[in-house]
């Protein structure tokens, strides 16, 4: 077992949990008279019964006992329920057999991707990941510490011998070792690339040799454009209890009802369990409820064939934007097709400057790409742009594509 004390941010090493919250399973044995807790009561909730009708013509409600479970103050780790649900999820999914005490709801992933932080990295710590890098991780991770160990990109995902390198020189030198490694391995936001099975096992030999934690974030794993098989995951590659793992249901259900897991080793998971006893006790019970009747009431094959379904749905359009990329975009713009995921990822010409495109000619021409700047820990990435195939038609897609062309042809003609 790793030792966690040590690894501790000074913020979180002396966490306590909250005595009432300790309280709560004393509450479920029977015959109970609590006095303890200041709960409101049920008789005074505004829901008498909860109807919801899912796209397969199914519905479902909330009533009763569940209603009741559904609308009232909730355990900081999870609705019991829908923590039975996720663990045989997570096993029919990944081949990892999860306990109780290594799993814990939250706010989709972004909730997790500030907890990690907050717990392991000090002002002066640094966090290894990949060049370019999902912003929202970024701006978690900027909360906390500003020093990153950043390591390119490319077909294969994180360049892995890059990171070995990297780590090799730093502790050759006598420096800090990050306190962790951050890595998208699926449909990578922005990179729109995978993680290849080589280099998931190279990360976590590195990960050994280096002794650092790794937190792998995967909302797009199940977000298939292809045939080819799901590759294992780095949490089931895991000996030694060094990986935590993000799973989010924003991609394959709603983002709206702002809902994922993590889970990992149980001296992790209860750091993760104790942040939220302090910050908002626990995720929506109501939306784990909703979560828990539609994977108990549709069942989990029924789920992964709409997720499959919406995955058609998604190749479509990225067979747009592939295709309409090659039909109006300049030889010298490179990118990737993305086997995973919502993103393409357009590497211009060195003269080209995506941030003065969107700004002198995004109204004009009336097309909107990210500029790479935003993904970048190193003021990098200026000529590069970020492309979504998610939202927008096949037919909306390619006229994009031709007005993005135009984009970048004006920019090289300045340029020159």
């Amino acid at each position: 077992m790793l030792d966690l004390k040590s690894r501790l941010a000074d913020r979180a090493a002396g966490k306590e949990s909250s005595p009432i919250r300790e309280l709560l399973k004393y509450m479920k044995i029977e015959d109970m008279i609590s006095l303890g807790g200041g709960y409101p009561n049920p008789d005074t909730f505004v829901f008498d019964r909860v109807d919801v009708r899912f796209k397969d013509g199914s519905r479902s409600s909330l009533e009763g006992s569940e209603l009741t479970v559904a609308s009232q103050y909730g355990a900081s780790d999870a609705h019991a329920g829908l923590r039975d649900e996720l663990i045989a999820w997570h096993r029919g999914k990944d081949g990892v057999e999860l306990d109780a005490s290594q799993l814990v709801v939250t706010n989709g992933s972004q909730e997790s991707l500030f907890i990690m932080p907050y717990l392991f990295a000090n002002p002066d710590d640094s966090i290894a990941l990949s060049e370019p890098a999902y912003p929202g991780a970024l701006s978690a991770f900027k909360s906390f510490t500003k020093h990153f160990v950043s390591v390119p990109l490319d077909e294969s995902g994180m360049d892995t011998t890059a990171l070995e390198n990297e780590l090799g020189r730093i502790a050759d030198a006598g420096g800090r070792l990050p306190k962790f490694i951050y890595t998208v391995p699926s449909g990578h936001n922005p990179g729109g690339v995978a993680l290849s099975l080589p280099r998931r096992e190279h990360m976590m030999r590195i990960a050994q040799r280096f002794d650092v934690l790794v937190l792998e974030d995967d909302p797009y794993q199940l977000v298939k454009l292809d045939d080819s098989p799901v590759l294992p995951s780095l949490q089931s590659m895991d000996t030694e209890g060094r990986v935590v793992r993000l799973d989010s249901f924003s991609k394959i259900f709603a983002p709206g009802l702002r809902i994922g897991y993590a889970s990992g080793p149980p001296e992790i998971i209860r750091q993760f369990v104790l942040f939220k006893q302090s910050s908002n006790l626990h995720t929506s019970t109501f939306i784990q409820a909703l979560l828990h009747k539609y994977m108990t009431s549709a069942g989990h094959d029924a789920f992964r064939a709409h997720i499959e379904k919406n995955c058609e749905f998604y190749r479509a359009n990225r067979d747009a934007m592939i295709q309409g990329a090659r039909e109006f975009l300049p030889p010298a713009v490179t990118f990737n097709v993305p086997t995973e995921g919502m993103f393409i990822w357009f590497v211009l010409p060195e003269a080209c400057d995506a941030r003065r495109m969107v700004d002198e000619q995004c109204e004009e021409r009336l097309v909107l790409l990210v500029p790479g700047g935003a993904f970048s820990t190193t003021g990098a990435l200026k000529n590069c742009m970020r492309a979504s195939f998610s939202m927008v038609s096949p037919e909306r897609i390619r006229e994009g594509m031709k007005r993005f062309g135009e984009m970048v042809g004006s920019e090289l003609e300045r340029s020159h």
